[in-house]
This record gives C-alpha cells, structure tokens and sequence, in this order.
C-alpha cells in the first residue's frame, strides 16, 4: 500500500483547518502509485459529504510542484478532465505536511479501460488534443524530463544489461532516430507541454465515450506534441495478445481521428508520426529496462515488461 507517511485523525483536522472543504468524516491510505503517499478523504459541508484525494508527495520536489500544481488547476479551468487541486483558505495549493509538500485534489469517480476497443481511443486522443491546446497558454515551463536527450544519455552508458543483439538494436535505432531529430528541429513541429505516460491506468472513463479524468501528469514537460500522440499511440494501440507484438492499426487510426477532431495535425507532424512512435518504443524500452533493474535488485515485481516494448519495437521496422 502506498502510504509512507501515516497521519492520525488530529493530524488530518489540523491540515483541513487550512481548507473550507468541511471536516473530516473518514479517510483511508489507497494502493495508488508506488511513489507518493495517497489517501481518500470524506468530507462533510453543509450536510453534504463529498470525497477528495490527499497526496503526500515523497519524490517530487517542491519546485517541481511549482509548475505541476497550477498547471493542473489551469487545465481544469479550460475543462480539461483532470483531478483539479483545491486551494487552501490563503488560494495556495501546496501545503506542508510532516515536512513534506501535500495537495488535495477532486476525487475522480470511473474505471480504468481493460478491454480497449476503437471507441476508447478515439475518446482519448480528443482529450490529449483538448490538453495540449489548453496548456498552450500557461506560462510557465518545465522540460521534459525523459526526452530524447535523456534517452541519449541512457543508451550511451551502457547500463542497461541487455545482450549485444539487444544493444545492436538500442544503438541502431538510436543512430536512426538522430538523423530524425536533426529533421525535427527544422520542421512545423508543434511543441508544447506534453503528458508524456499517458497510458490506459493513467486514465479514468465513464463509459466508452465519457472521460472522468486523466491523472499522473508528472513525467511530463515541454516537447513535441505529435510525439506525445505517439506514446499514446504506442500505450492504448499496441497488440500484446500474442508474442507478436504490433500495432493495431484500426485502434490508430481511431486514436489520430479523435485528436483530429479537437486539433489537426500539420502535414509535417502526419508525416513524421511514424517515426515518434518508433522514438516512442525505445523510450519506454529503455525506461522499463532501467525500472526491471531496479525491481530486481530491490525485490520488487512491480515494473513492466521490457520486452513488449522492444518486441514492438521491432515490428516498426
């Protein structure tokens, strides 16, 4: 369970004291995330109990929450579907709890997509386009953390274990995606903040049509939108239902349709869509090597299979 910092009752009245949220009816640590402390509060106001979400960041910093924090409240006032943060009395949404930064956020109701079908990627890719165009006007920066620099960095090392046909194809594909980003810089690519892990348990649905809200926004930054469509394509479209791992190419499809029907891409992002998927492949190959590594020296079972993303990696040619 994801509750490294316990709090009592009279620890959980004295941070509501700084909110006009109502007082305290229940609360209980949830299993979500392996990184920050999460609890699920109800709260009582004016007869009416409502519920909201308490997280006690452990990892990010405060300078980091800086940006996330209003950056979510600002989508959330563009009715984007996010769990908005609710500010404290003084309109801060960052407070300090046990010496660490805290937030509450909306509780979000809705399930986690299972069995994708070309309605739900549809769905989710107007929402991507809806979060890039509402983002687009908030000022402040943060680059993207695990970006192509970042990737560079990681394959350069050679820290990875993996075999040597293994590092062939990390190596390869690397000289193949450089040629690429030179191009990049050059092209009508628009950039701008990105979400950046935007898989399915990053997304809550009302039903195949409806979004509740798209949580875990903080592995993103600025980059190119068109390549955060393709991390979402390679999160909700990929086949992994047999040991041929590959794209499917109707749940594609639905999934630029639905983007394009909140934001068109420009003729040099269609075009260079391919190849932000294959950057897309390599980037999570990578981090979900680097992640197995952990989980094994910590005997942990928590990270993905590398080899699903190598696998499709593969299969792009």
């Amino acid at each position: 369970m994801s509750v490294y910092t316990e709090l009592n009752t009279d620890e959980f009245t004295q941070l509501l004291s700084h909110y006009d949220l109502g007082s305290l009816v229940s609360f209980q640590g949830i299993a979500a995330g392996i990184e920050n402390t999460n609890y699920k509060i109800r709260l009582k106001k004016s007869n009416i109990e409502t519920d909201y979400f308490l997280t006690i960041f452990e990892e990010i910093s405060l300078s980091e929450l800086d940006f996330f924090i209003p950056l979510l409240a600002h989508l959330k006032n563009n009715a984007c579907h996010v769990a908005g943060p609710k500010p404290q009395i003084d309109g801060q949404y960052v407070l300090t709890v046990k010496q660490k930064p805290a937030a509450i956020f909306d509780c979000l109701s809705g399930y986690h997509v299972e069995d994708i079908q070309s309605e739900e990627c549809f769905t989710i890719g107007a929402e991507l386009a809806r979060i890039h165009l509402a983002a687009k006007d908030f000022t402040a920066v943060h680059q993207n953390p695990r970006g192509y620099y970042w990737l560079h960095k990681q394959i350069s090392n050679h820290q990875l274990d993996t075999s040597d046909d293994e590092t062939s194809l990390l190596e390869s594909t690397l000289a193949e995606l450089q040629s690429h980003w030179g191009r990049w810089q050059e092209q009508d690519l628009q950039k701008g903040f990105i979400h950046g892990d935007l898989f399915p348990d990053n997304s809550l649905f009302n039903d195949s049509t409806s979004i509740s809200g798209i949580i875990d926004f903080y592995a993103g930054g600025t980059d190119y939108w068109v390549y955060d469509l393709a991390v979402t394509i390679m999160a909700w479209c990929t086949d992994t239902s047999s040991s041929n791992v590959k794209l499917d190419m109707q749940k594609q499809q639905a999934l630029v349709n639905g983007y394009e029907s909140v934001r068109l891409l420009n003729d040099d992002e269609a075009t260079e869509l391919p190849g932000f998927i294959k950057l897309a492949a390599l980037r999570f190959w990578v981090s979900r090597l680097i992640a197995a590594k952990s989980s094994a020296e910590a005997t942990l079972t928590t990270s993905k299979d590398p080899n699903q993303m190598k696998n499709l990696l593969l299969s792009l040619g």
